[in-house]
């Protein structure tokens, strides 16, 4: 506050007639100032849309003209004016006393968009990369995401300790400050940490990656990302679950994203009193039908077990693609298939013997009332006329 104070010290000494001329002296300097900052600002913006142009998709310079136009993009207009007003303090007079602390102060606004630039450009350089190698290496394209955020904060510490080093503090003493401190915030922020160093076990394990399709037991969706803290999922619903990465490491994590095949298991289950010769038949019946589906390998089919309601068979066979679609609509053939064929056959599939106890009731009381007879319609009697 010093500066400004001697810079009002000053022009209040100086006489009213001469303010006219003092600010006239002063005028070339501001103009100056003004005018650079309008330059830089023009020639940003014609660069920008002249790269757009002529420098665009298939020429030869295309990569080096995109990171141009993204450094351009970066450079803030806040920047260029500061830069014109810093140029402007410089160039006019009377300004003596605020020179140096402008000087400082304009370091500081240096070390900042430095700063921003460089987390511009590696955000930029991040989604280029995963989405270029989502589909082909989802695990290196998660493994960046998060050593990205890493890099993140050492530029912001290493722009603050600039700044500190810059106002004169002994940064050499603050760091070996910081690892006394450290202990203080790790007991403070352990929920946090935890979270942090869970998302880098995600990283380097790699249980799942960006694009797989897990089960948490309770929750299971798509994953979209993964965070410094939390991991997002996008549930078959379309809502989107957050889970810390620390809670998500200590649950089970079943994970289709690197499944190449499924395997089938059912059963059917026939009437008991169905011929011997018709039950050999069933499995060779389910082995062709199964074996029609050229994405389809066959395993088993026996008769497994005598239940309550009727003879078990037991079928398994593995679906050659990860398409839980495709499984379904096997299925459902194999299914109908089972089904027409078992019509044909006279095979009859069995049903609970309460159902069929109730049906057998239902059938009988039926008969019973159709033999019974017929009750003759009473007419009431007539009243005679006197």
């Amino acid at each position: 506050m010093q500066p400004l104070v001697d810079l009002y010290t000053r022009f209040s000494n100086i006489p009213a007639e001469r303010l006219p001329e003092v600010f006239l002296s002063m005028a070339p300097g501001a103009l100056v100032g003004f005018g650079f900052a309008l330059i830089i600002l023009f020639v940003r913006d014609a660069s920008r849309g002249f790269i757009k142009r002529r420098l665009g998709d298939g020429h030869r310079y295309q990569t080096f003209a995109k990171w141009a136009s993204r450094c351009l993009q970066a450079l803030g207009g806040w920047f260029v004016s500061l830069t014109g007003l810093y140029i402007a303090i410089q160039l006019m007079p009377f300004m003596e006393s605020i020179d140096r602390p402008a000087q400082k102060l304009y370091s500081l606004f240096i070390y900042i968009q430095l700063g921003l630039i460089a987390t511009s450009l590696m955000t930029d350089w991040t989604q280029d990369f995963i989405s270029s190698h989502r589909k082909t290496d989802a695990a290196r394209a998660t493994m960046v995401g998060s050593m990205v955020r890493i890099a993140y904060l050492l530029v912001w510490v290493i722009v603050i300790l600039l700044l500190l080093n810059n106002f004169g503090v002994d940064v050499t003493a603050m760091v070996a400050g910081l690892g006394v401190g450290g202990l203080a915030v790790a007991f403070a922020f352990q929920n946090i940490l935890k979270d942090i160093f869970g998302s880098f076990s995600i990283v380097f394990d790699k249980p799942f990656v960006i694009g797989d399709f897990i089960n948490l037991g309770d929750h299971m969706g798509t994953v979209e990302s993964i965070g410094t803290k939390t991991t997002r999922l996008r549930s078959l619903s379309g809502e989107l679950i957050v889970i810390s990465n620390n809670d998500l490491l200590g649950t089970r994590i079943r994970n289709y994203g690197n499944m190449y095949e499924r395997r089938v298991v059912f059963s059917i289950r026939v009437q008991y009193g169905t011929p011997a010769d018709k039950l050999e038949k069933i499995p060779t019946i389910i082995t062709d039908l199964i074996k029609k589906h050229d994405d389809v390998r066959f395993d088993r089919a026996h008769l497994q077990t005598f239940t309550d309601f009727g003879l078990q068979f037991e079928v398994v066979y593995i679906v050659l693609v990860p398409d839980y679609n495709r499984m379904m609509d096997i299925q459902q053939e194999i299914n109908l298939a089972l089904y027409r064929r078992f019509e044909k056959e006279g095979i009859r599939f069995a049903v609970p013997i309460q159902n069929m106890l109730s049906t057998l009731e239902d059938v009988h009381d039926r008969i019973e009332e159709e033999r019974r007879p017929s009750k003759p319609f009473k007419h009431s009697p007539a009243k005679s006329k006197a």
